[in-house]
């Protein structure tokens, strides 16, 4: 029985070996050839994240070269007195989820920049653990949209919603419930709102309760696309509504700019 155990978990691909046992192999061995952090981090993706693509036989080496040269082109920033091997509590995990989002360039960029920062003596203290798990959560409309909002540091957020004339209700899905317009163009208003409320829920971003003082907010009801759902909506209500407007804002957290640093460059 034991005998008949041992065989067939030898017949076992080698493809389905977890990406995290693949790095626990070969952890110890890349670091022994490493020369140096750089490539101690591109022997690392080149048995963690192609672990499965090499032995499928896919493009795994033009992904192996263009990793490397990314890397190569951001630690030109770094000086060479600057450099040390990462931590492999940040390499780790942040090689293993490449696995899965390389082909998306936003997030790819974010754990490249995390790597390098964490190959940066100036910056590693402030390359947390936790921003790994935070890249995992977000989408690259995430990405895209916490990259304008670090540029804007604070902008008006207002939530509107369509009344119904002597009652308490209100249309559901009038406006989505959140709306900045300063990111309206980027994608469909309804998707930014939900990247707000993730972006928010990682602690990324703050969506106030109250306004910014001195700033113009009844404008936001005649914006484009708030008059654009108005019209909608008056075609198709069977009852008249009025317009509200709940003031709030949108800041980065301290936890956010520190991810913006790390991870963003900004």
């Amino acid at each position: 029985m034991e005998e008949d155990k041992k065989t067939t978990v030898s017949v076992i691909p080698d493809i389905i070996t977890p990406a995290s046992n693949a790095l626990q192999a070969n952890v110890p061995e890349t670091m022994k050839q490493a020369d140096g952090a750089l490539s101690s981090i591109v022997g690392l993706f080149n048995n963690v994240v192609l672990y499965p693509v090499k032995k499928a036989n896919l493009t795994f080496k033009y992904k192996l070269e263009a990793f490397e040269d990314d890397l190569k082109q951001q630690m030109k920033n770094v000086p060479e007195e600057n450099i040390q091997p990462p931590s492999t509590m940040i390499a780790g995990p942040t090689l293993e989820a490449l696995r899965y989002a390389y082909d998306e360039k936003e997030l790819r960029e974010m754990y490249e920049k995390l790597l390098v920062s964490a190959m940066d003596n100036r910056k590693s203290p402030k390359a947390h653990p936790a921003f790994v798990d935070a890249i995992k959560q977000m989408s690259p409309l995430d990405a895209q949209v916490l990259n304008k909002l670090v540029d804007l540091r604070q902008v008006k957020c207002a939530t509107i919603t369509f009344n119904i004339k002597g009652t308490t209700q209100i249309y559901s899905n009038g406006m989505p419930n959140y709306f900045v317009e300063e990111l309206y163009g980027l994608a469909d208003p309804f998707l930014l709102s939900a990247s707000l409320e993730n972006l928010n829920r990682l602690a990324l971003i703050e969506i106030t309760n109250y306004g910014m003082s001195g700033v113009d907010y009844q404008s936001l009801l005649s914006q484009r696309y708030v008059k654009e759902r108005e019209k909608l909506f008056k075609i198709a209500a069977k009852e008249d509504f009025d317009l509200k407007l709940a003031e709030r804002a949108v800041q980065i957290t301290n936890y956010g700019e520190q991810f913006a640093e790390v991870c963003l460059g900004k």
